[in-house]
């Protein structure tokens, strides 16, 4: 026996708590052996002991769940703002993209124009050129058969002025 408890059965089952320790009724003095008390006082200060531990077990449990909760709370709320603030950015990325498109296009517009207006303005030149060229043809032409034509008025005046001058001297 320990501590006044009796000894478990044969499968091990042990006996009841209540049959041991029965409580003791008002107007009755205890009577039981100094071990059995000693035994029921300690079960006593065990069970306050589960007790007060259970308490401060469902107090902690409650706060690390209220943690949890909070954590989870945070959490979700952190991903909303990031996803709004992911979502704001692409927005943001989309019209950076759309106006450097635009610019781009504009650019290339105006290098397109540009590029005709110079082939225009080489076109231009070229006919210019070409008109310059003809005309400078037609005026050289034009001053050589004024100067063949003056060699050949020349030939014929020196010619006649010849005859002229050989007549009277008789060749």
């Amino acid at each position: 026996m320990i501590l006044g408890l009796p000894p478990p059965g044969p499968a091990g089952d042990c006996v009841p708590v209540d049959k041991v320790l029965s409580p003791v009724k008002p107007g009755q003095v205890e009577t039981a052996p100094p071990e059995l008390l000693l035994a029921q006082r300690e079960l006593r200060q065990l069970h306050n002991t589960i007790q007060a531990l259970r308490a401060e077990l469902e107090r902690v449990q409650a706060s690390r769940d209220e943690a949890v909760q909070a954590a989870v709370a945070t959490a979700q709320d952190e991903a909303r703002q990031l996803r709004t603030t992911v979502a704001s950015l692409r927005d943001e990325l989309q019209a950076l993209q759309a106006a450097k498109d635009a610019a781009v296009q504009a650019a290339v517009a105006t290098g397109q124009d540009d590029a005709r207006q110079l082939q225009g303005a080489i076109q231009k030149l070229r006919d210019e050129m070409e008109r310059q060229r003809q005309d400078h043809a037609t005026e050289q032409d034009k001053q050589t058969r004024a100067h063949q034509d003056e060699v050949r008025q020349l030939r014929g005046t020196i010619a006649g002025l010849r005859e002229q001058l050989e007549k009277p001297h008789g060749r």
